[in-house]
């Protein structure tokens, strides 16, 4: 948990947990699932890079 300055509370969320919700998110939408698998796969690798 963290604390803005307003005094609100955020839950900070790993970067894998946050491409989970984020693929979930995808599925749910209709048409464009090849495309959104690219840049699911892109996006995964970016975090590995990222995370190193």
């Amino acid at each position: 948990m963290r604390q803005s300055f307003k005094g609100e509370t955020r839950d900070i969320i790993t970067m894998e947990e946050y491409l989970k919700k984020r693929q979930a998110m995808r599925k749910r939408r209709p048409g464009g699932k090849a495309d959104a698998e690219e840049r699911l796969a892109a996006a995964l690798k970016l975090a590995e890079i990222l995370c190193v």
